[in-house]
């Protein structure tokens, strides 16, 4: 919000305005100066001590740690200096001076690419810390009423601290309703994860809010009008009504479900709807498929990571999935969605993710 304030009159200071660069009198850059200052004159007193390379650490640091205009004034200074013993005929300095040189150039698109993205380098890794958290914790599985259980696991490709794929879950406890997609960005690990947290939080925001039967229709219309250059996603979307076991799934090019019924003691794939996979097709529709979860059955959801692989076919993923699920009857369904990521087909060439939910 912005409101324009009645003018008031400019404060009048004493004595005249002064131009100045943008913080040269803030503490660390004026306290790197007298460092750089100390650092020329101990080279100058004992050059076979404290060769040139000692500036190394210090414009280290600046580059990591100061404004950009303040990199380029001391990084001058350190040039000067150089200059200047290289006049003095000080030594022997060609081959230190390129070195120092050469490093200062490197360091100096640290801090340009710190620039680039507003932030220094430290608060920068807080930040993308903090929205990866973020990003977890969307799909944060919220206590189940009596009798129902769910669990996920997640992995990126490679251990990237980013990945492409993602839940997100919404509890109504008054309707008596759990809602949950889970979606797979295009790409993986970190080239994915930008485009996963803006999608995570567009979908957060539709769960709940939205009409259900809307939710992949909206989300792809999003994508389709930011026409990323990797602009599709695989998603399913599973509504289930605690109270009756109903269950509602749709999926948006993404792998089927997996529904275990008791009363047959068979696990199947849930293949009835499937529509395009987000941002491919403007105005896509996505058929639903409805089945029911009665006591003892249950449902996973996974993403193509954990059965798809360059060594399988699909169908050998989808026959691997629904063996480990059968085989993890014997001693209980917990533990099931960490087992699918661990061992999933694609092993640590791409991002895996599953969720299992079951009625006891």
């Amino acid at each position: 919000m912005s409101a324009t304030l009645p003018t008031r009159g400019r404060l009048l200071l004493d004595g005249p305005r002064r131009p100045s660069v943008p913080g040269v009198a803030t503490s660390p850059f004026a306290v790197m100066l007298l460092a750089a200052t100390a650092v020329g004159l101990a080279h100058l007193r004992w050059p076979g001590v404290l060769p040139l390379m000692v500036f190394v650490p210090l414009c280290l640091l600046a580059a990591l740690v100061l404004p950009k205009v303040q990199v380029q004034l001391l990084f001058g200074y350190v040039v000067l200096w150089v200059a200047g013993l290289a006049l003095a005929g000080h030594e022997d300095m060609a081959l230190p001076a390129l070195v120092l040189l050469g490093s200062m150039a490197l360091m100096y698109g640290v801090a340009s690419s710190r620039a680039h993205h507003g932030v220094h380098a430290f608060a920068g890794d807080r930040m993308l810390s903090d929205l990866r958290d973020r990003l977890f914790r969307m799909g944060d599985i919220p206590a189940l009423p009596v009798g129902w259980r769910a669990e996920r696991a997640f992995a990126s490709a490679h251990g990237e601290s980013f990945a492409g794929d993602f839940n997100v879950t919404v509890l109504d406890q008054e309707a008596g309703r759990l809602e949950m997609v889970l979606a797979d960005v295009s790409g993986k690990g970190q080239h994915a994860g930008t485009r996963a947290l803006v999608l995570g939080g567009v979908m957060s925001g539709l769960l709940g809010s939205a009409p259900s039967e809307q939710v992949l229709s909206m989300s792809n219309s999003f994508l389709d009008r930011e026409r990323w250059d990797e602009g599709f996603a695989t998603a399913v979307h599973v509504r289930i009504d605690l109270d009756t076991g109903e269950a509602v799934i749709a999926s948006a090019g993404h792998p089927a479900a997996a529904h275990y019924d008791a009363g047959s003691g068979r696990w199947t794939s849930v293949d009835g709807g499937r529509g395009p996979a987000l941002g491919v097709v403007a105005r896509a529709s996505f058929p639903e498929t409805r089945i029911r979860l009665d006591p003892g059955d249950a449902l996973v959801v996974c993403t193509d990571g954990v059965i798809e692989s360059r060594r399988c076919t699909l169908d050998d993923g989808v026959d691997w999935m629904l063996g480990t699920a059968e085989a993890s009857l014997v001693h209980g369904l917990p533990g099931l969605a960490d087992q699918l990521v661990r061992h999933g087909r694609a092993g640590v060439d791409d991002d895996r993710a599953a969720v299992v939910l079951w009625r006891e």
